[in-house]
């Protein structure tokens, strides 16, 4: 037993046993080392998603716990763990045996990062030939994600590093047939003067220093992509062939994106019709909402939010994102919410609705991991009893406080809680003036900066607004995490003011 004790303790990864909800049972020396922490405070203690970053503590929740549960194991996951001198990239593997419990295997990343820089650089000669192939995909795999005219062509200038070009405009016939500036990057629009007046072939030319990508479609020339190619130091010459088939596809995404157009706006008056239900009136509370539809696409989303009494003296409130785009997601939409209203009373509590909700969406499939945050608010005492199903944490922004995300209260998405389980609850006690803002995940979600550092920059933003009333606070959020210009996903928001009792 010796033996086998010293091997645990010694063994080069970190190891470790988890309960079904995650509590770490045990853990070698090795992993205590890693997290910088000794045994007693973390055996029995913690949960392993309490151990990581906070980008690996949603991805825990809201992906590795769900699998795990589902499928029995995870291999090979990139994660990092909070040690005491910062961060630790590894890598993690778990298995759930027989027993209920998880097996855990943590080996360090860093020699792992080491070796695949250098097999990159020794395999830079193979790869160049299947460079164009992966370039092609690319603009493919962006134009096939885009809705409307619009969203063609920023798809095609997100491009543009792609395509070795550092400035590019996007020209999109008018009504007239006319070629006219549409939108550009690392240039304005229509600064390099009209394009040539011609009878413009299927491939790509180079013309003046420039090249030009015909974008035509089946039912004719749809518009022109004008790169200005890469000079810089390796540079290599612009690929007409690529160029051309990147012309076709562009083409045939714009033949679609005139279909979409027509229906788009219906789409979205269908959306702020299932948004409108009137607000509860209460002068101890106030509630304020506020509905952006995406910039990134045009399609019906499954955001939503509501509010309404459980009795005179309790109000119920509710956040929530359906899985998915368009009228499916839309129509799931609906019924969840109609169900969190139909399940909710004042005798229920939150972890009971959301326990519900997981039978509920067993026979609505669309509605499956969709995320949710419940929460009623006892308008006599400000108290904020709440759960929260794999959703964002809602930002608490106290009147004489330091604003913060509440993280408690968290379990998975619905429809992948563990079966005969509890989900968790949490509560807040509120004094007068203390606000909730509850967002869906379009608020803080970018392609091109991590999700901690938008959490941080919606803390920020949140301290500023406080002093503002309750509807300039929602534009002032707003408009200051939506910046216009930013492509964006749909948002719902719902700031809860707590007035007081009397």
């Amino acid at each position: 037993m010796n033996d086998r004790a010293a091997a645990w303790d010694e063994a080069p990864s970190g190891l470790l046993v988890l309960a079904d909800d995650g509590t770490v049972l045990d853990a070698n020396a090795t992993f205590l080392q890693w997290v910088g922490r000794p045994a007693a405070e973390v055996l029995g203690r913690v949960r392993l998603s309490q151990l990581l970053s906070v980008g690996g503590r949603i991805y825990w929740e809201t992906h590795l716990s769900p699998l795990l549960h589902v499928e029995g194991r995870a291999e090979e996951v990139a994660l990092e763990l909070r040690g005491p001198g910062g961060r630790v990239p590894v890598l993690m593997t778990a298995v759930v045996a027989p027993d209920g419990r998880v097996r855990v295997s943590v080996s360090s990343a860093r020699d792992r990062s080491r070796y695949e820089r250098e097999l990159l650089a020794a395999r830079k000669d193979a790869e160049s030939a299947a460079e164009r192939t992966r370039v092609l995909q690319d603009v493919t795999a962006a134009l096939s994600a885009a809705v409307g005219r619009d969203g063609v062509a920023a798809a095609l200038l997100r491009t543009t590093p792609s395509l070795a070009a550092r400035a590019a405009t996007c020209w999109l016939t008018d009504p007239a047939g006319r070629l006219v500036p549409h939108s550009a990057t690392g240039e304005e629009a229509g600064s390099t003067g009209p394009l040539p007046a011609r009878s413009w072939p299927r491939a790509a030319v180079v013309a003046d220093g420039r090249v030009l990508v015909p974008l035509h479609g089946q039912s004719g020339l749809h518009g022109v992509l004008s790169l200005l190619p890469d000079d810089g130091a390796g540079a290599e010459p612009p690929d007409l062939a690529v160029l051309t088939a990147v012309g076709q596809q562009a083409g045939a995404a714009l033949d679609r994106a005139g279909l979409f157009d027509r229906s788009a706006a219906i789409a979205h008056q269908l959306q702020q019709a299932l948004l409108t239900a009137p607000l509860p009136q209460d002068a101890r509370v106030d509630v304020t909402t506020a509905y952006r539809p995406g910039v990134e696409s045009l399609e019906v989303g499954g955001d939503w939010h509501d509010a309404f009494h459980l009795d005179d003296d309790v109000l119920g409130v509710a956040i929530g994102d359906v899985v998915g785009r368009g009228l499916d997601a839309a129509i799931a939409m609906g019924q969840l919410r109609s169900a969190v209203r139909a399940l909710a009373g004042p005798d229920v509590g939150p972890a009971r609705v959301l326990g519900a909700l997981d039978t509920f969406v067993q026979r609505v499939p669309d509605s499956t991991s969709a995320t949710v945050l419940y929460g009623e608010l006892d308008l006599r005492t400000g108290r904020f009893r709440f759960a929260c199903a794999g959703h964002l944490p809602p930002l608490l922004l106290e009147r004489d406080g330091t604003p913060r995300l509440v993280w408690d209260g968290r379990s998975t998405p619905l429809g992948l809680n563990v079966p005969g389980s509890e989900r968790p609850e949490a509560a807040v006690d509120l004094v007068p003036g203390d606000r909730l803002l509850l967002y869906t995940d379009g608020l803080v979600e970018r392609r091109d900066r991590p999700l901690p550092t938008r959490l941080d920059e919606l803390v920020a933003v949140g301290a500023r607004s406080r002093a503002l009333e309750p509807g300039a606070a929602v534009r002032s959020v707003t408009e200051r995490m939506l910046p216009a210009g930013e492509g964006h996903d749909d948002v719902c928001l719902l700031l809860l003011t707590w007035l007081g009792a009397a």
